[in-house]
Parts: structure tokens; C-alpha cells; sequence
């Protein structure tokens, strides 16, 4: 049975994008009572995007870290931020989930994969 004959299983249509992404580490706080984002950045390279996340590669890192600031830039004149969480890993790929996306970095996002799908 060829995978075309699959159903798509997935909430939000995905993409092939392979833009430069910066992530920044979100770590506790020296008091623990709160989390900031850390200043080296860890750059990554984009695999595929969507509405509710993105995969990417990010090459040698053992970040223990499972919350990231990542940005990065859809179109060339208008950056994305969003906070993301990491899903999962398999070597040097992963898989981040959008937790905080605002509304103009979401349909930006949106009309870029509608665009790029049809």
C-alpha cells in the first residue's frame, strides 16, 4: 500500500523549509524562581514547518534543555519568535513544538505552507 493511500494524521499542513534558525536555550534562573533566555544563541538549519512546529537539524549539541526561544525568518523582510518545546530527537534531528506563537508570526506561517502546497 503506497502512503498516499494513508490518511494524513497530522493537525496542520507541513513543509519542506530550510531557513537558518537561532534557538536560545530557556533555563532557570540562578534563584530558581524563574526562566530567562539565554544569550548564546545555537544555530540550526530548517527541515520542515507548520502551524504547530518545526523540524530542524542541530547538529552537535547535548542541550539539556527542553524549552527554546527560536527565530527566525519565513519571508526576508519579517522574522518569526516564538517559544518552542522540544519533542522529540534522533541524532542531530529534531522536532520542536510552537508553545507561544503570536497571531501575525501564526498566519504568516499559515500562508506560507498554503502558498507553498498548492
Amino acid at each position: 500500500m503506497s502512503d498516499s493511500n494513508q490518511p494524513n494524521k497530522r493537525k496542520h499542513n507541513r513543509i519542506k523549509f530550510d531557513g537558518d534558525i537561532s534557538i536560545h536555550p530557556v533555563m532557570q534562573s540562578l534563584s530558581g524562581n524563574i526562566l530567562e533566555v539565554t544569550q548564546k544563541a545555537i544555530r540550526a538549519k530548517g527541515g520542515d514547518i507548520s502551524e504547530g512546529g518545526i523540524r530542524l537539524e542541530l547538529g552537535d549539541t547535548n542541550s539539556p534543555n527542553d524549552i527554546f526561544k527560536v527565530h527566525f525568518k519565513i519571508q526576508s523582510s519579517e522574522s518569526v519568535e516564538a517559544y518552542a518545546k522540544l519533542v522529540w530527537k534522533s541524532g542531530t534531528t529534531c522536532g520542536l513544538q510552537f508553545l507561544v506563537l503570536d497571531e501575525s508570526s501564526r498566519e504568516q506561517i499559515k500562508n506560507h505552507v498554503e502558498k507553498k502546497k498548492s
